[in-house]
């Protein structure tokens, strides 16, 4: 997840039952759910460091890549705080990273095929952003449906 849809509270229902997923995605650094040990940039902490917060279901990590900068990250898939040795980058990082493609690729096409309009009407503007998801995710089931019955794309109306 991106961090505009990332926040323990969905983590959580999303692993619980009916859905029963994990999550692995970025925070936004004004969380109220992000412990404030974590949140305050440490100018005394050295590069490249990790810090971890732990619960029942969730595990956070506050990565520090550069002297200004921090990252955070939650992952329900991981329950412990395993640091990759060759890079010196927490798992959670290296499994957002590989993962990460299919968001960009989708806030991509939302971005090419957009069906907004200009309003100052602020529920049209939800309403474009879930018209261009819906076609983006019907165009995605209609190719997965053709290909996997071996059938030709269409390119027009029949």
């Amino acid at each position: 997840m991106d961090n505009w849809f990332t926040s323990i509270s969905l983590a959580e229902k999303l692993l619980t039952a009916p859905h029963k997923l994990t999550v692995v995605g970025t925070l936004r650094k004004n969380k109220k759910e992000i412990p404030t040990e974590m949140a305050e940039i440490n100018k005394d902490r050295k590069l490249y460091t990790s810090m971890f917060a732990y619960n029942e279901k969730a595990t956070l990590v506050s990565y520090k890549p550069k002297s200004t900068k921090h990252f955070f990250l939650l992952s329900t898939m991981h329950e412990t705080g395993t640091i990759n040795e060759t890079t010196h980058k927490p798992e959670i990082i290296h499994t957002y990273n590989s993962t990460k493609g299919a968001v960009d690729t989708f806030v991509q096409m939302c971005q090419n095929m957009n069906c907004n309009s200009k309003t100052k009407r602020w529920p049209m503007c939800i309403i474009y952003n879930l018209l261009n998801m819906a076609c983006i995710n019907s165009s995605v089931i209609y190719n997965h449906n053709v290909i996997t019955h071996g059938e030709k794309l269409v390119a027009g109306n029949k």
